[in-house]
């Protein structure tokens, strides 16, 4: 559905030439509901712009085993890596023709 409205805002915009702020902000928001679905948080949306956000993964799974292995000693070094995860933010923009570019 999402991409069916983006073709039709692509159509009208080779028709009328450049995008209106309305038709951009159409674009923009079926983008961001794209990347939500992957994970992404939007941080923040202003003029045809948007910061989004996602925290990298961590392994739970051999975590827990070497949590138990050690008797919960290895549970600072989980609690570390909880603590300090490695964020990867996107820019996402829709200029006055409605191309979509991300950063």
């Amino acid at each position: 559905m999402l991409t069916r409205m983006t073709d039709e805002l692509l159509d009208e915009r080779t028709t009328t030439g450049a995008f209106g702020k309305s038709k951009r902000s159409a674009v923009l928001n079926s983008e961001l509901a794209r990347y939500s679905r992957e994970g992404w948080r939007v941080e923040h949306v202003a003029n045809g712009q948007a910061i989004l956000s996602k925290n990298k993964r961590i392994g739970w799974f051999w975590n827990i085993v070497l949590t138990i292995i050690t008797f919960g000693l290895w549970l600072i070094v989980v609690i570390y890596k909880v603590l300090n995860r490695k964020k990867s933010t996107m820019v996402i923009t829709v200029d006055s023709n409605g191309v979509v570019h991300r950063e």
